[in-house]
């Protein structure tokens, strides 16, 4: 039977095609065929519209895999792959469209994929396969079962120009077309800081490649990150306005060598549910020491975002939070805090290069973002609604951190707070009161813990916990575990987005 199996279809298929049915073995009734090789050369004519095979890549090679099909009841060419394909930006097909044409019985089935701009030289592209891990790519298109005595005789490969991005693949070379490098870093370092965002999808390091698995034991993952398998959990894809804050996070903290080493083998996969455009952005930076907290970035707007905390029982007052961030006092008894502006050099908080301000909001996406990453604790803003001495009869609250891009703009209105056109704000009900006490009275402001919305608090009073500070569930929804640190569009003088690191703005995969 397998003889006359072999009689019957090897005068099928061209002269080009006789590795196919070289060499196969049955391995019963769900027996898979070994995969067949056809290998086009630039000098051939291929048929399909096509004169040769890429005008980037002299050679590649088409895989066939022969499987039996249980529905179908009989056997079938499964999966076809194109490998060796040239993926480097100046001298290959790297971000150009790579297309694959079938003729089969008078008609042309198509196939094609986003070539990622890499420097590898002998990638592997799939039509048919339902998933691809690693730095493999599936076709756009899926394949349906071919009958193996299909002649594939006209079969051509093509490129053109792209107008869209991969579904999967590697990340550093996207990050690289984007101005990012680790060029100029510090390699004395031990606290090099990665972080790197992905709003739909899954990141995943090759463990598999030559010294990946050392250097990634090697470096730690900063807080809220994962160094491995970070995969976004938005059931819309993670960008809509509500579930920006669901994005995968991976990242490193360690030495440049070790960085170095793991970034290029950090790969994209689809998932699905990934509706919306997927959302990339990375940053490297010296964090100094091991101590010193992560920059989170936000996908949403590309800022980044640091939480100082304090988890004692005097953990810092909104005065003492605006004192460390900018440097000036707050000076509680007059009618706003310092105006005085900062340069680059006077600024306390600084990541790669930007300038830390005390945080604005301006979506309920960028809010739940910090929640989620002060554990769902309170936190103080850059918020204020003071009036001097008494309290204010009308409860303004504005921006008060004169490097701010939002410095100035009043968020909020009312006794009981109503967002200003164009701007957001997220009381709890009733809020602000403004209680009466102290003068300015409660005009800070802070993000509720167990809450998320909004509360003024006096400014100049420390919110410890109710219990031992080193336990999450002791700080109520009025203690306040620190404040946050915004970067992204200061006006402080002198500040330089790639001084003391490396940073992409927000890249979007087209796929």
């Amino acid at each position: 039977m397998i003889s006359l199996f072999f009689k019957n279809t090897k005068n099928l298929f061209s002269k080009r095609d006789f590795v196919i049915i070289a060499f196969f073995t049955i391995l019963g009734i769900g027996g898979v065929f070994a995969a067949g090789r056809i290998t086009l050369s630039a000098a051939e004519a291929q048929g399909a519209g096509y004169a040769a095979v890429t005008s980037c890549d002299p050679e590649v090679t088409i895989n066939k895999d022969i499987a039996f099909d249980l529905t179908l009841n009989r056997y079938v060419i499964s999966t076809i792959s194109i490998t060796d394909v040239d993926q480097r930006y100046a001298n290959g097909c790297g971000n150009l469209i790579m297309e694959l044409a079938l003729p089969i019985n008078g008609d042309v089935t198509y196939a094609s994929w986003t070539i990622p701009s890499s420097t590898i030289t002998n990638g592997v592209f799939t039509f048919g396969a339902n998933n691809s891990t690693g730095i493999t790519y599936r076709a756009y298109t899926t394949l349906n079962p071919i009958d193996v005595e299909y002649s594939f005789q006209n079969a051509a490969v093509a490129v053109r120009p792209s107008t869209r991005a991969v579904t999967n693949g590697p990340v550093y070379d996207l990050l690289k077309d984007n101005g990012f490098t680790t060029v100029g870093q510090n390699a004395s370092s031990s606290n090099l800081t990665f972080a790197l965002t992905l709003t739909c999808g899954t990141l995943t390091v090759d463990t598999t490649q030559p010294g990946v698995s050392t250097a990634l034991a090697a470096l730690t993952a900063p807080t809220g990150y994962v160094t491995n398998n970070a995969t976004s959990t938005g059931a819309n894809g993670a960008t809509d306005d509500t579930n920006e804050i669901l994005a995968a996070y991976l990242g490193f903290r360690g030495s440049l060598a070790n960085i170095n080493i793991v970034l290029p083998w950090i790969s994209y996969s689809w998932k699905s549910g990934c509706i919306y455009t997927p959302k990339f952005q990375a940053a490297i930076w010296d964090a100094q020491n091991a101590s010193n907290p992560v920059a989170w970035n936000f996908p949403g707007n590309g800022n980044y975002y640091q939480l100082i905390k304090t988890q004692t029982y005097s953990p810092p007052s909104w005065d003492q939070s605006f004192l460390e961030i900018t440097g000036f006092s707050a000076n509680y008894n007059t009618a706003g805090p310092s105006t005085t502006t900062r340069s680059y050099a006077n600024c306390n908080y600084k990541v790669f290069g930007m300038c830390g301000y005390f945080a604005t909001v301006s979506s309920k996406a960028e809010n739940d973002f910090i929640y989620s990453k002060s554990a769902q604790k309170g936190v103080w803003l850059g918020g204020l609604g003071r009036c001097g001495t008494t309290s204010c009869a009308n409860r303004g609250f504005y921006w008060v951190d004169p490097v701010a891009p939002e410095y100035g703009v009043v968020f909020s209105t009312g006794k009981t707070g109503v967002a200003t056109a164009g701007n957001y704000a997220n009381w709890n009900l009733n809020e602000p009161n403004g209680a009466i006490g102290t003068p300015p009275g409660e005009s800070a402001l802070q993000i509720m813990g167990g809450v998320g919305q909004y509360n003024d608090l006096y400014e100049y009073a420390s919110r410890g916990p109710s219990g031992d500070p080193s336990n999450l569930s002791s700080w109520g929804s009025y203690a306040v575990l620190g404040y946050v640190v915004e970067y992204g569009g200061s006006t402080a003088a002198g500040e330089s987005p790639t001084g003391g690191g490396s940073s992409t703005s927000v890249i979007e995969w087209h796929y």
